[in-house]
């Protein structure tokens, strides 16, 4: 009997076959490359406001600020509107005391002792106007500005309001600053010489006092 040799296992690698590599395939690292150095997500900031435009707010807030305080001031400080009977008294002709009683009885005004006032000047700029300037007040100080009205020779004139402190007329009368912060007045109308000037003072209760009679200088 013949004895075969011996078995040999084949080694591995052994004719042309070589068992799988270990080692990743140059597909499956770019793969990896791809994913590892894959970018990270965009992240979206909000950009801080720069300082022209944090300027640019302070300035509109402060022009803001300044313009509601001058509103208010004027609010405060601003002419009293005069009262209805004001534009009814002007409408009449008013060449004299008599006349001017007529026209506040239709106009609905009261004469009223606390009414005050005196004219201080009385003074020609030229041919067709002369200036003049005064003060009036409401002793009361339920009117903090009065309304003048003068007649020159029957028609109407001058239509102003008080507007400006006297210190002297406070004093005079006993007034606090406050209350005597408008009460003089100086403006200017048209009159010719030697016509006869009636001039009144009137309240937003509608209480008057007629001035001293004068006349256009």
């Amino acid at each position: 009997m013949q004895m075969g040799g011996p078995h040999f296992r084949p080694e591995p690698g052994a004719m042309g076959i070589r068992p799988p590599s270990r080692e990743s395939s140059p597909a499956a690292n770019i793969r990896s490359r791809t994913a590892f150095e894959r970018s990270p997500r965009e992240v979206t900031t909000t950009p801080k406001p720069t300082f022209l435009t944090r300027s640019w707010f302070t300035w509109i807030s402060g022009a803001f600020a300044a313009a509601l305080g001058f509103a208010v001031v004027l609010w405060l400080t601003g002419p009293v509107a005069a009262p209805p009977a004001v534009g009814i008294l002007a409408s009449a002709t008013v060449p004299d005391a008599t006349a001017l009683m007529a026209a506040v009885q239709t106009a609905g005004l009261r004469g009223a002792p606390d009414v005050k006032g005196a004219i201080e000047g009385l003074k020609r700029i030229d041919k067709e106007r002369v200036t003049i300037k005064g003060w009036a007040l409401d002793r009361t100080g339920s009117s903090p500005q009065l309304t003048i009205v003068a007649f020159a020779g029957g028609p109407h004139v001058l239509t102003t309001v008080t507007n400006g402190p006297r210190k002297d007329v406070a004093q005079m009368f006993g007034l606090s600053d406050t209350a005597a912060r408008n009460v003089s007045f100086e403006t200017t109308f048209a009159c010719h010489p030697g016509q006869n000037l009636v001039v009144v003072a009137v309240t937003a209760e509608n209480n008057y006092s007629q001035f001293r009679s004068l006349a256009c200088p």
